[in-house]
Parts: C-alpha cells; structure tokens; sequence
C-alpha cells in the first residue's frame, strides 16, 4: 500500500478525520484523496471522496496517474484536478450514457455546483484558489 508519510502537503491541503489528504475546494466542498495502491503497469490508483458540507457525493477509486507517477505534492495536485475534471463533466461535455450510473443526489449536484467548480480543474487556473493571475501548484492565498 502507498502511503503519504513522506509527502509534504501542498499548501492550504490538510489531514481529514478519515486521515486522507484533502484539498478545501471551496467553502462547502472538499476533495479526500488517497494513493491507494499501484496497477499492474505502475501507475498511482487514487480513491478520491468529493463532499458537500461533510455529505458525500462522489465516492471511488477509479482514477489512476501516469505510468511510473511518483507520489509527489504535485502529483496529489494533479490527481485531484484529474478527479474534478471528471466529476464535474456536464451534459454536451460527454456522452449522455456517461451519467446513467449517477444518483439523484449526484445528479442535482452536477446541475448546481459542476459548472461552477470545474474552473478548479483547469490546468491554467490555480487549483486552490481559481485566480488566473498565479499558476501555483502550491498556493500560498489560501
């Protein structure tokens, strides 16, 4: 099993009650990530956990990283924008089938808050703090 021992966090990143890293998104949401193994080709496998004021939302371990990733500070920055990409694709974004397994609560938070939080996932965005001014993996704003 991978573990974050040796990882310093990112900045504004902390230490969940679960004992998972996790990145505040915004005031109300937050990212639980976790390296949870490695693939049969080295690759980081992630279990991520997406909440809306300490509900979940999304819960898997479906995302992994580049073949040979090591686990970085920067890695756990751009697994989590990987994770939001996905969660927070958008009817026209994909196929329609993409969404068949979504719940209803899954459902009614895309349509409220996906659009909003994807500017987080954007590689040009800072992906602490949405500004576009500063590019940094390790936002000091927050």
């Amino acid at each position: 099993m991978v573990v974050l021992d040796h990882v310093v966090l990112p900045p504004g990143w902390g230490i969940s009650s679960r004992l998972l890293a996790y990145w505040p998104i915004d005031d109300a949401h937050k990212l639980e990530l976790w390296p949870s193994g490695r693939t049969h080709d080295n690759r980081l496998q992630w279990y991520y956990r997406l909440s809306r004021r300490s509900r979940t939302i999304f819960a898997a371990s479906d995302i992994n990283s580049a073949v040979g990733a090591r686990l970085t500070a920067d890695e756990l920055v751009r697994a989590a924008r990987t994770v939001l990409a996905f969660l927070t694709l958008q009817p026209g974004g994909t196929d329609a089938e993409y969404f068949d397994g979504y719940t209803k609560t899954q459902l009614a938070w895309r349509d409220a808050y996906a659009e909003e939080l994807s500017i987080y996932a954007l590689e040009y965005v800072c992906g602490y703090c949405g500004d576009v001014n500063h590019l940094s993996p390790g936002c000091p704003a927050r």
